[in-house]
Parts: C-alpha cells; structure tokens; sequence
C-alpha cells in the first residue's frame, strides 16, 4: 500500500448538530500537555533479558499513539511503566517537563477485560462513574456525562442495559466503549488503554478507535493504547505508532509515514497490503525462518534496530508545545474528617449502585429468593403440623438442620454476581476512585436487607405450618438466629470468591466448606462424639453450631412433649422429670440430653457476629492484597 493513501478517518454517526459535538465544558478550557519519556528499562528477577530497554518517546494532548509488537514485545509492561504500575524501572517519565505528578489524578487505566454492572444502563454505568471520581461540588455534571457519551457514541444507546447472561444488551463494540467512558468521565488528562479492540471485528475495532479520536482532540486528552494488527483504515485513525521487539523500539513515528519508512528500509509494503501487518511479520521473530543475510532473529532486530537509529534523526515529528505547567500534583493532605466524610459520600454512592444493582440481578438475589421459597413451601408440606409427641423431637431438630445447613448452603449462588460486581471493584480501585473498606461496607449493608428478605420470605411460610413453639417472641428469636446462620454463610461464600475468584473453583470451595460444617455439626453424630481435633477445632469455629443450638433451644425450651405408654407403662426415649406425675418429656429434659441446656442465647448471638465479623475483615484483607 503506498504512503500516499487518500484514506481519510472518519468518526462515528449520531451528531449532526455543530453544537453537540463541541467538547464539555468541564475539559474544553485544558490546555495541551506533553508526556514524555526517556531511557525507560524494566527488568524482573530470574530474567536475563530486560523487558523494555532505553525505550525514550513522547507524545502530546490530542494526539492518539498505538503501541504494537508481536507478542512478549513488552507493549503492557510499558503501559505499566508509564502508569507508574511497574516496581522499580529506570529512566524518566516527564508530564510538561515535570516529574512531581500524580497519576491517580492525570491517568486513567482502561484494562482489556470489559467490567460492568449488566443490569445498568449504559448511562447510569457512566453516571455513577462520574460520581465516584468527580468532586462533589463540580458543575455540570450532567451534561458533562452527556457531552461524554456523545464523543464515543453512544447517545442512542443511554438507555440501554449492559446485559447479563439471562438478557441481551449491548454489542461488544458498545461495551467496550462504555468501559472507556467511565474512565473518560474522570477528566483524565492521560488515557490508556489496554488491547481496546480485543476481541472486536473490524469495524467494531474502527468504532471504537474512531471514537477515541474524537475524544482526544476534544477534550486535549492523551491517548495510549497498545493494539495487535489492525485493519488499515483503524491503524491511520492513530497518529503515532511505538512498534517494540523484544523490548526495544524499533519505529517511533507517524502511522501515515509508515510506507516510507519500510521503502527505505528495503522491505516496501506488498500491493494491497496492510503496512501494520507488514511491519508485525518483520520484527516478529518467533515464526522467523533465519537467512543466510540474517541468520538469527536476535541478528535481525538488531539490524533493523540500527536501522530505526539512523532514520530516526532525520524524522521530522513537529515540534512540541511549550505549555505553562499544568499538572495537577494531587490532593492536599487530608485531614481526618475530610477523609471520613470522602469515605462515607463514596460509600453511600457503592451502596446506591448496589441497590440497584441487587434489586434488578435475578443472579444476586432474585433467584436464591425463589429458592428460599420453594425450600420454605417444601418444609411446610413435608412436615406439615408436626406437632408435640415425643416421637417428632428427631423430626423438630430435622428442621432446624435443614433450616441452617441448607439455606446457608444456597448462598453459593450469589457468587456469580458478587464476581461481576468484584470485577469492576478491581477496575475503579486501579483508577484510585475507592478502596476495598468503602467497596466491603457498601456490599455489607446492601446485602442485608435482602438477605433478610429472603430468610423472612423462608420462615413465614414454614413456620406456623410446621407447628414451631407459638409466640411472637420465639417466632422472631427463630428469624433473627436463622438469618445470623445465612449471614455467616454469605459471608464465607464471598470470602472464598475473593480468594479464588473463579466461578467453578469458588462454588466448589464453598460448597466444600459447607460440607464439613454440616459433618462436624453436632446433628448427624453428637458432639461429644466426634473424634477430639474435629471437636475442639472446627465443632467450635462452626457457624451452623451455633445457629443451629440456639434455634433448637429457641423451639424446644417451654414446650411439653407427651410419651406413649406401653403396656400400662411410660415409654418416653429418655429421662423425664415430669415422672412420675406426667408420662410426658420437658423440653428442658430433652436440651438436657442433647447437651445444650448450658448455652446462652446471647452469647451464641455474639460469636455469630464475631464470626461474621472476622470473614467479612478477612474478605477486606484478601481485597487489600490482590490486586487482579
């Protein structure tokens, strides 16, 4: 293809008014920038060769530059450099000549991946975006969010959802440019971006780059995204190209002056070609068959290393603005209060998203609510009017079994959705816009009611048509001990999900550690039974113990349980202290028997909020320290 390709870039359709298209006013008024970067070298232990090496560029507001390679080229490591993600590399990274910058306020990081709330809409996603990262006070936020969808194109789509594996949503090219308007929201005066147009077709890719474009020259932003061969028509959107080989640079320059430089290097692009396929095969060295001219690859890269040295000191790449600076160099020091009140306002903003996200994700709630439902109807037809004969006690701890193990067991079904919802927490934590405290407090106090909800839901169906101990206060003694059960329940299931957060490997976790609270117990064989390190380890950290105990004492304590007489004789299945006077059981006698006599409710209360307690830190610490 020749250099002289009259190939123009064009954005995307939508705005036909000049006055839409004008950039916001919340980035209109910045003035350009330059980022540069000089002798950048990063290197990993147990690594011979360094990764990027003496890597020097720059690059200026409005302007997009592409950075390729074939793969192990070290396109994401410096990504990670420039972003200030990368431990200990060496050289210089310079913002308007200045290295003392915040990249937490300039910079904002698009990962691959897309991480979204499918049950938002493409708006209220951008929306509460803005919300997280913008101050408080800051105007025109509205049409700011507006202006921002326009820019990538997305107005006629605002009020779409995102989509979920129960309900299509939007096309991945459209996601992919929502990912980028949540970070753009932010007012970064950098943007990167990793691998925008993974996973896209051709003309979704042009999309989303096109849009980028606009963006960039709208609101004097900074565009840095590493793209693997892209289709001629996306390659000429960009206006720089950083090609890297084995870590070193080899064309830093404009993409329209692509051809030339491979005429002059001897290796012109083919007719009908793609010049960004064409540079790609020839730096690429892991298919490289070696020549009698090159006879290895690393030969090669060094000629055309030396090549690129050469050409580069007559390239001619404009000269770049002399801006005042203008960095913003961070917050001011806050004080304690400031930062209390910063942490309280993101926390209640979480906790909005959450509601809302709760409420309309059948995978989150809606459908352990039917299950809890269906579990609730079960009981009440199956054990329907158990009444008091001392025949029924194994029938009544029957129940309470069932309640705790098997409701606490359904919590596995929220894991999908607390995936979804940590994915995006991994996404706007990398931005600096909040930290695991306010992400955990938010999921903790959203989480409740409808938790709550669902026991609630359990209990008034099965309850009164099991024949549980009458009376208010036993009835919501019943409620508040089972729902402290599936708490402690939750908790552990999204505890094991922040470890391993793979969905299959999660579930099987959890449902292995449900498992062995179940054996360990106290139902299925007395505690006094199990072999000494179960009894005085795992029976004693066992959540289901606890809520199990206090639920049969709630139930039984009070009630009077008749024996069938034999022969003219009191047959009860164990001793009473009603005889002889009653042929009849206390439930007392039967607490008594079991072991559980002995036992606050209280205190039981208190350890399952202990225990609720230490997951839920355990969950901030694993948040805290994984950083993907």
């Amino acid at each position: 293809m020749s250099s002289t390709s009259t190939y123009y870039p064009t954005y995307p359709p939508g705005d036909s008014s000049d006055e839409e298209k004008g950039p916001s006013s919340l980035l209109s008024s910045l003035p350009k920038i330059t980022l540069s970067w000089s002798d950048l070298s990063f290197k990993v232990p147990k690594r011979e060769r360094p990764i990027l090496q003496n890597i020097s560029g720059s690059v200026t507001s409005g302007e997009l530059l592409a950075v390729m390679g074939p793969s192990g080229a070290g396109k994401s490591s410096f990504l990670d450099v420039i972003c200030k993600r990368a431990a200990s590399p060496t050289g210089e990274i310079l913002l308007n000549g200045s290295a003392n910058y915040s990249t937490r306020e300039m910079f904002s990081f698009v990962e691959q991946d897309d991480a979204l709330i499918g049950v938002l809409t493409v708006r209220e996603s951008v929306a509460f975006a803005a919300r997280l990262s913008l101050p408080p006070n800051t105007p025109d936020v509205d049409s700011h969010i507006d202006q921002t969808l326009r820019s990538l194109g997305l107005q006629d789509v605002a009020t779409n959802h995102i989509g979920t594996p129960l309900s299509r949503g939007i096309s991945g090219g459209q996601k992919r440019r929502v990912t980028i308007a949540c970070s753009v929201v932010a007012r970064p005066r950098v943007l990167v971006l990793d691998e925008p147009t993974s996973g896209l077709d051709a003309a979704s890719s042009r999309e989303v780059v096109s849009s980028l474009k606009r963006l960039a020259a709208e609101t004097n932003t900074i565009v840095i995204a590493t793209i693997h061969q892209p289709a001629w028509e996306t390659f000429a959107l960009f206006d720089n190209l950083l090609l890297l080989a084995q870590g070193q640079i080899m064309y830093n320059g404009p993409t329209l002056t692509i051809d030339d430089y491979l005429q002059a290097l001897g290796h012109p692009t083919p007719r009908h070609g793609n010049p960004a396929d064409h540079i790609i095969s020839l730096v690429n060295t892991e298919f490289y068959a070696p020549t009698s001219e090159a006879p290895t690859a690393e030969a090669r890269l060094q000629q055309l290393g030396a090549f690129w040295e050469g050409h580069s000191k007559n390239l001619e790449r404009g000269q770049r603005p002399s801006e005042e600076l203008v960095v913003r160099e961070g917050e001011e020091r806050k004080t304690a209060l400031q930062a209390f009140s910063e942490g309280v306002r993101k926390t209640l903003i979480l906790s909005d998203r959450n509601l809302k996200n709760y409420s309309r994700n059948l995978l989150a709630f809606g459908i352990r609510f039917g299950m809890y439902v269906g579990m609730g109807l079960l009981l009440a037809l199956v054990w329907i009017r158990l009444g008091t004969s001392s025949n029924k006690i194994n029938d009544r701890l029957s129940v309470h079994f069932f309640s705790v193990a098997f409701l606490g067991f359904m919590s596995v079904s929220g894991i999908p959705a607390f995936l979804e919802e940590r994915s995006v927490f991994v996404r706007e934590r990398a931005n600096g816009l909040y930290g695991p405290g306010a992400y955990l407090l938010a999921n903790t106090l959203t989480s409740i009611p409808f938790l709550f909800v669902c026991t609630l839901a359990y209990t008034l169906i099965c309850y009164w048509a099991i024949g549980l101990h009458p009376g208010a206060s036993h009835y919501f003694k019943f409620l508040i001990y089972l729902f402290l059960g599936v708490f402690a329940a939750e908790s552990q299931s999204l505890l094991l999900a922040s470890i391993v957060p793979i969905f299959v490997a999660a579930l099987a976790l959890a449902a292995f550690a449900n498992g062995l609270w179940m054996v360990v117990q106290g139902y299925f064989i007395k505690a006094a039974s199990l072999p000494k390190f179960w009894y005085y380890t795992f029976h004693f950290i066992d959540f289901q113990t606890f809520s199990f105990e206090i639920l049969v004492k709630n139930d039984l304590l009070g009630l009077i349980f008749p024996c069938p007489t034999i022969n003219g004789t009191c047959s009860c299945p164990m001793p009473s202290s009603l005889a002889p006077q009653q042929c009849a059981l206390a439930g007392s006698d039967i607490l008594d028997n079991l072991g559980y006599s002995g036992i606050s409710e209280g205190l039981y209360v208190g350890i399952l909020l202990i225990i609720i307690l230490v997951m839920r830190l355990a969950m901030w610490g694993v948040l805290a320290w994984r950083k993907h």
